[in-house]
């Protein structure tokens, strides 16, 4: 963080503004990281964008100048090329996204919820974006359950129309909301590829894009096969493998693609 000072006149009497302004994508505020999700979705202009950011009185930083000099203190924002461990909106409509480091979440919800990600990754449809974020962000006693029971289970063969209705309410949300989420689970999955190599290898990084419009760009994944191969003939136990926490999973994962590839050489 930083700390901005702005001194203005108004009828003949100085005024001076404080701000605290971020200088990564991880000091973001929630409020903050919508209104760069708006800017890339070309909700908002940059002169509003600045206003709102900044929290600015009417009329101040309206200056070229300033609004110059504004602009070059948030220019990181341009920038997604973020490793990230958490998510900036830690709940949105009484859904809450996976704790620090994806604390709490299982290997089966890992699986759902980067397909999805892949999809709309692809598609881009709304659809799909609706999809996915209903299948990441959870209520407090929601949790994901194998076929074989448990009452809350968001994705388990009993309750199909629970996710249905699920989709319903996601697709209510404002797209920049939606979107902001996308995004932060990019620099997710650019952490998880630092965190776990073999796993999730990521290619050269592209340079900055300066159309702030366009997706960033995510390895994907295809978990069918991945977990075929990591529950192999142990299919007695494999709910054990979908009900294991996701960084245990992506552990052992790792060290397996790791040592397959040092015999190799």
């Amino acid at each position: 963080m930083r700390e901005l000072r702005i001194t203005y006149r108004r009828l003949g009497v100085r005024h001076e503004i404080i701000r605290r302004v971020p200088q990564k994508w991880e000091e973001l505020t929630p409020a903050q990281f919508l209104l760069v999700s708006r800017l890339y979705l070309q909700e908002i202009d940059e002169p509003s964008f600045l206003k709102e950011f900044y929290s600015l009185p009417s009329g101040t930083g309206s200056d070229t100048y300033y609004s110059y000099k504004l602009s070059e203190l948030v220019e990181f924002i341009s920038d997604c090329r973020v490793r990230m461990d958490r998510f900036i909106l830690p709940a949105v409509s009484g859904l809450k996204a996976p704790g620090d480091r994806l604390k709490g979440m299982c290997f089966e919800h890992f699986m759902h919820v980067d397909t999805a990600f892949n999809r709309y990754a692809r598609d881009g449809k709304d659809s799909s974006l609706d999809a996915f974020v209903s299948m990441l962000y959870l209520k407090d006693n929601e949790y994901i359950v194998l076929p074989s029971g448990g009452k809350n289970g968001l994705f388990s063969r009993q309750k199909p129309l629970l996710l249905q209705k699920r989709l319903t309410e996601i697709a209510k949300l404002d797209k920049h909301v939606k979107y902001a989420i996308f995004l932060n689970y990019v620099f997710i999955k650019r952490w998880l590829s630092k965190a776990f190599p073999f796993l999730f290898p990521l290619n050269d990084e592209p340079e900055p894009d300066a159309n702030k419009n366009k997706k960033p760009a995510a390895a994907t994944v295809n978990w069918l096969d991945i977990f075929d191969a990591f529950v192999g003939d142990d299919v007695a136990v494999m709910e054990k493998y979908q009900a294991m926490p996701v960084a245990t999973a992506f552990r052992l994962l790792n060290k397996r693609i790791r040592d397959t590839q040092k015999q190799k050489k």
